[in-house]
């Protein structure tokens, strides 16, 4: 099983100097990457990366090689791409966040390709931790509607005061039943839809925020 323990930048040159950027997790070994299946990365693009001394570095792909390919020999749970030191210059260090700790077993299911169950899991232990924290048996939307919805929600996740909090409320009354409704059931099992290695990672991002705001709903309670 490869582990893919570097956060890697692969970037694409197009028309008018613009860029496209996707992040995605790698394993590095020298001028070899290897990628999750299904990450798209192609020859001519640019890969970018942190060094263990935090210099940035900035490779080009001379060489892609998928496991469905002939050449692919023994590979069959990863891409392999071959890059070459690249005379582009690095753009300035941008640094990806941290997601909360209870992301990890998510991030485990997307370095083992299964990106919808990644995405069903997060979710879940939003959800999850919700119950605990309202004592309540409910799921999905009834389930966020008592937690943030009524005029006296039973967590608040707020960081302001005054007129301000109840648009604040509001707001991620909306971004945790739009989680739930938008995010977690289109990938659940029997309706799984594909989702690109960036895709996921932007998921479990939103997936993140939000378990931060429960923390900070946690501490207010004690």
């Amino acid at each position: 099983m490869i582990f893919f323990t570097t956060f890697v930048t692969v970037i694409r040159r197009q028309h008018a100097g613009a860029e496209r950027r996707m992040g995605s997790p790698a394993h590095v070994k020298g001028d070899t990457l290897r990628l999750p299946i299904g990450t798209d990365v192609q020859i001519g693009d640019y890969v970018e990366y942190c060094l263990l001394n935090d210099e940035l570095r900035m490779m080009s792909v001379i060489d892609v090689i998928h496991p469905y390919m002939s050449s692919a020999r023994t590979i069959d749970d990863h891409i392999e791409v071959t890059c070459a030191p690249s005379r582009q210059t690095a753009a300035a260090k941008v640094t990806a966040p941290t997601l909360h700790p209870t992301m990890s077993t998510a991030l485990a299911l997307v370095e083992e390709g299964r990106r919808s169950e990644a995405i069903l899991e997060a979710l879940r232990l939003i959800e999850e931790q919700i119950q605990v924290m309202t004592a309540s048996q409910d799921s999905g939307h009834t389930l966020m509607e008592a937690a943030f919805g009524a005029r006296s929600p039973q967590l608040d996740i707020t960081t302001i005061t005054g007129p301000a909090a109840a648009d604040e409320r509001e707001g991620f009354r909306l971004l945790f039943t739009g989680a739930v409704l938008g995010l977690r059931d289109p990938h659940s099992i029997e309706r799984a839809v594909p989702a690109t290695v960036d895709e996921t990672m932007e998921y479990l991002a939103v997936a993140s925020m939000l378990m931060r705001r429960l923390d900070r709903a946690k501490d207010r309670y004690g």
